[in-house]
């Protein structure tokens, strides 16, 4: 490798936003330590996509579903892709959680008209 090789060029650089996706991109979730982090970190398709895999494992019990659900649903509604929020109305435990869901939805939309 000649002395020249051995410096970045001009080009190889990536750009900090650049940096930041190739890192969302590299995440892999595997517990919910990592599902949190892909929360924080913005990676919410990821997290919704494990959320889903892992939701009949027997591993996880309900009330861990219904605690993770709500961490998502919050995730979504905060920028404010409700749809994507809406899908976690019923993996809530009880009636009222559902309920309760249902209404901070509505009452989203309502606000974003």
């Amino acid at each position: 490798m000649s002395t020249l090789e051995q410096f970045p060029q001009p080009g190889d650089e990536l750009t900090s936003s650049e940096q930041i996706q190739e890192e969302k991109e590299k995440m892999e979730i595997n517990n919910t330590t990592t599902f949190q982090e892909a929360i924080d970190g913005g990676n919410l398709t990821e997290a919704a996509a494990w959320l889903e895999k892992v939701k009949s494992d027997p591993k996880y019990d309900a009330r861990w579903l219904d605690h993770r659900s709500r961490e998502i649903m919050r995730a979504f509604c905060d920028t404010e892709q409700l749809d994507e929020a809406e899908k976690y109305i019923d993996y809530a435990q009880n009636e009222k959680g559902r309920r309760d869901r249902k209404e901070k939805i509505e009452r989203l939309r309502n606000q974003a008209k």
